[in-house]
């Protein structure tokens, strides 16, 4: 029995050989997997900017289900879905900026010798307080 080979887009196998993968890889239904797969990890902000270019599905909003699914041409969101995404991609934004060194208020590390010195003082003065 030949090599099998598996996507795991599709979550298929077939016999391994190049024309095989060729021909499975240029197919409609491996490249629809393979697009949903990456736009599951897509930033809220891309995901917003592709909504907002779509129209809503009417069949959708008139409460049918739509026969294309996710590969509908249209929106599938509500608005507050909508606003939900856009503040996401907002709080997204304002994690990712990044502020300078001196408006974040943080001391740099102590050289080696000076903390070493530090904490032979604050032995002594331990020392001393006990006395």
């Amino acid at each position: 029995m030949g090599k099998k080979y598996y996507c795991d887009y599709c979550d298929t196998s077939f016999p391994d050989s190049k024309e095989g993968r060729k021909k499975h890889n240029e197919g409609l239904v491996h490249q629809r997997m393979k697009e949903a797969h990456f736009r599951q990890f897509a930033d809220s902000r891309t995901k917003l900017a592709q909504e907002l270019q779509k129209t809503p599905c009417r069949r959708f909003l008139q409460g049918f289900p739509c026969k294309f699914g996710d590969d509908c041409r249209f929106s599938h969101m509500q608005p507050h879905e909508i606003d939900q995404l856009r503040y996401a991609a907002q709080m997204e934004e304002m994690a990712s900026v990044k502020l300078p060194r001196q408006l974040l208020k943080k001391k740099q590390p102590l050289p080696i010798e000076d903390f070493v010195k530090k904490v032979e003082q604050l032995v002594k003065e331990k020392e001393m307080a006990s006395e």
